[in-house]
């Protein structure tokens, strides 16, 4: 009996020794990862991933998925006059000119009805996104739906080109379609309404997507303040006689107290708006600012022909004021608990900061382009022909081309450029048969004007000088191809324009230019073209 006690604690000790040594080396083991936690960059995987509502990112899905039907809607309607390869883009021509451009759906070869085809299914994948039926379907759809066609139409890519297929690709890596789904809402809207009011989603996406967002406006805001006559208050009224203003012809030098004063006021506002991104929930300011930059892109909505993008920027206010939503809906603020591992950064996440990084520092190096600012120049067939060659230096290169080869066609400087391409201009339609508008020749629509301004040498990408001629051709045989489509019998018709600049020493009406832009016959419905002015 005392041999079995005893063999007993002999067990009983061995056990407890060997469970502590366990311990110990458990410890010893675990101590690596217990250090590496309070690494910086341990510190900062963890602030990046920290996990944010889902809601507020399903309700801006459900602004943009609204806001993509609307933009596809408008493509396919305006599909015979820019996609289609017999409307008023020479296509080849244009990809000649930008051989970058061959990337997409999209080819010379391609009938009308595959373009419109194309643009249907990015309507009905937009119908997805608001659904939130497969979210990330649908937004590679309508990613490369428009990817393709700015491509195809890269002779007229605008800011709103821009900013929306920037907005599909961040649908492709937020977090999206855990909450605000309309199949449960359909079916279990009480316990649905409950659980995603308590959803959670990771963040790393969430805050790289917000640094996108705050890094448009500031580098909108920064770069014009390099413009002459944004720091001399006199841009905001230029850029409101442009062609793509709603109403160019109601502002005149009267107005320049009231535009002076705003255009101080935006300067001073675009560069701080993403103060409001970092400032916590409830600030004074946080709220002060929200009213500013809605004030600031309705009165560009009011004012400018670029609907797409200021809606868009007012969308993303919807995740930038997540926590105020949020504790409105719960009626008490709440600590968000993790459901996801805090330190878990993922395959999206991952991407989004690879994404956000590249596209700071190709906005950084755009500031060493030399002469950005400089109009193309057409004195000399030789020295335009180098500067085209030019194009981007190796160092913005580096940036631009993975950006590029992404599909990401970002450029943030807008309307810094209005010192040397700013330009009014009004056509005279003579008919031999009839009174003409001249918005049956010349589209007074922003892709209409931005195809227009090559004619007058107004360019924001280099075309060389051989090119040129070309473009010019081609912009006045189409115009009137469309004109002599919907005229029955013969005619005869002279185009003249009216060209004036907009800048300090114009304000009161400076000196105008009348040119003979062209003159056609109308044969049967074709252009017999008579004289072309390819130097106005």
């Amino acid at each position: 009996m005392l041999r079995a006690d005893a063999a007993a604690r002999a067990i009983r000790d061995f056990w407890t020794s060997s469970a502590r040594s366990g311990e110990r080396l458990s410890a010893v083991w675990s101590f690596p990862r217990l250090v590496s936690s309070r690494t910086p960059f341990e510190r900062l995987r963890q602030a990046l991933a920290k996990p944010v509502d889902a809601l507020p990112l399903d309700a801006f899905r459900i602004a943009i998925g609204c806001l993509s039907l609307a933009y596809f809607a408008r493509t396919l309607r305006e599909a015979p006059l820019y996609s289609n390869p017999d409307g008023l883009i020479d296509h080849g021509l244009s990809r000649l000119i930008f051989p970058y451009t061959w990337m997409g759906m999209f080819h010379p070869g391609m009938p009308l009805i595959l373009f419109q085809a194309a643009f249907v299914v990015a309507c009905i994948a937009s119908l997805g996104v608001i659904a939130g039926y497969r979210v990330r379907v649908c937004a590679a759809v309508l990613y490369a739906v428009a990817v393709s066609t700015y491509r195809w139409n890269f002779l007229v890519m605008y800011v709103d080109d821009v900013v929306m297929h920037l907005m599909f690709f961040w649908l492709l890596l937020l977090p999206l379609g855990r909450t605000l789904v309309l199949r449960e809402w359909l079916s279990h809207r009480q316990q649905a309404w409950r659980r995603w009011k308590t959803m959670t989603v990771p963040g790393t996406v969430v805050r790289c997507f917000l640094w996108n967002v705050g890094l448009i406006y500031v580098v909108a805001g920064l770069w014009k303040w390099t413009s002459p006559m944004w720091r001399n208050g006199t841009a905001l009224y230029a850029v409101l006689k442009l062609p793509i203003a709603r109403t160019p012809d109601f502002w005149s030098p009267r107005h320049l107290p009231l535009l002076m004063t705003l255009n101080y006021t935006a300067l001073l506002l675009e560069t701080i708006f993403p103060i409001a991104f970092f400032l916590p929930r409830g600030h004074r300011l946080k709220y002060a600012l929200l009213v500013a930059l809605l004030g600031f892109h309705l009165g560009m909505i009011a004012t400018l022909q670029i609907p797409f993008a200021n809606v868009a920027c007012i969308a993303a206010t919807v995740v930038v004021f997540g926590p105020e939503l949020m504790s409105l809906l719960r009626r008490r603020p709440r600590v968000l608990e993790a459901r996801i591992s805090p330190v878990r950064i993922g395959l999206p996440g991952t991407i989004a900061i690879m994404m956000v990084i590249t596209l700071t520092l190709a906005m950084v190096t755009s500031v060493v382009v030399p002469e950005w600012r400089a109009p193309v120049r057409e004195k000399s067939s030789a020295a335009s022909d180098n500067a085209a060659q030019e194009g981007l230096k190796p160092m913005q290169m580096a940036f631009f081309a993975p950006l590029w080869i992404a599909g990401l066609a970002q450029q943030y400087q807008l309307f810094n450029w209005i010192d040397d391409r700013n330009y009014a201009v009004r056509y005279e339609v003579s008919s031999s048969a009839r009174a003409v508008d001249p918005a049956t020749i010349f589209l007074p629509t922003t892709r209409g004007t931005l195809l227009q301004a090559y004619v007058f040498g107004v360019s924001w990408m280099q075309i060389p000088a051989r090119q040129r001629q070309q473009l010019r051709t081609s912009i006045y045989t189409r115009a009137a191809r469309r004109y002599c489509r919907g005229v029955t019998g013969p005619d005869e018709v002279t185009v003249h324009s009216t060209l004036r600049r907009i800048d300090a020493a114009h304000l009161h009406g400076g000196a105008q230019r009348r040119a003979l832009l062209m003159q056609f016959q109308c044969r049967n419905g074709e252009p017999l073209m008579q004289t072309m002015n390819l130097d106005p």
